[in-house]
């Protein structure tokens, strides 16, 4: 309790040394429509829980900030450049680091398998547990891959939602993607009740700001400062529970 007191104390009194600056410089964040992490357009009002923790964050820190949406490929090669000053939502990979500084976690991504709720097929605990029965997944993601280079042979639908209806309409019995953007469309189609999940791995997602961008590191301090009292007076539980 002491501990994370004293922490959020050392934010407050960050964040107070950052109100005298001249912050105002508008800070463009690029992204790829990403539901429900971050949306081109607002969807039943929302814009995404990692774009609402971002630009909350950045404008607690007195900075102006706008999300522009682009191809990811686009949105690395900006990045490479300074020309934003960072991507949003962005995983871990080592190559990575050499053009981007990772901010706290500001999020996660969970893969696991839905089932149809009552399915009494083998319950997976690992990604293989399930490697015989009938798998399914969507063209393109990551989570098909992963399931093929572990020697899976998934059926592959065009997109989540056709693939969630595939699942309930017993075309297989297991739907391997993750959890976060899984659930947004779930809920979309009214289906919440009619599935269960079991988590397989999970990732964090990050703030990658990049290092070509210029006066980047005070920047990046005066997000974490802001993140960890946002994570700490309730505002981050907020905007995710409103995803819920």
């Amino acid at each position: 309790m002491f501990k994370w007191k004293f922490l959020v104390f050392i934010g407050l009194s960050y964040l107070a040394t950052l109100s005298f600056a001249d912050n105002r410089q508008l800070l463009s964040i690029g992204a790829e429509h990403y539901p429900p992490y971050e949306m081109k357009e607002p969807i039943q009002g929302l814009r995404g829980f990692d774009y609402e923790v971002a630009i909350t964050a950045l404008t607690l820190v007195g900075y102006q900030a706008e999300v522009d949406f682009l191809p990811w490929k686009r949105v690395v090669q900006y990045a490479k450049m300074g020309k934003v000053v960072g991507m949003l939502s962005c995983s871990y990979r080592r190559e990575r680091e050499e053009f981007v500084i990772y901010s706290n976690p500001i999020s996660e991504a969970v893969r696991g398998y839905y089932v149809r709720k009552g399915f009494d097929g083998p319950k997976p605990f690992v990604l293989e547990d399930v490697k015989e029965q009938r798998v399914g997944s969507v063209t393109a993601y990551g989570s098909i891959k992963e399931l093929q280079s572990n020697g899976f042979k998934p059926v592959a639908a065009r997109n989540t939602e056709l693939a969630v209806s595939m699942l309930v309409r017993k075309r297989f019995d297991y739907l391997y993607l993750g959890r976060q953007a899984t659930d947004f469309v779930i809920k979309e189609l009214g289906l919440a009740d009619q599935l269960d999940f079991y988590p397989i791995s999970r990732k964090d997602y990050y703030l990658c700001f990049s290092k070509r961008y210029q006066g980047i590191k005070p920047i990046v301090e005066a997000f974490n400062a802001a993140l960890l009292v946002m994570k700490k007076n309730g505002t981050y539980q907020a905007i995710h529970d409103k995803y819920k």
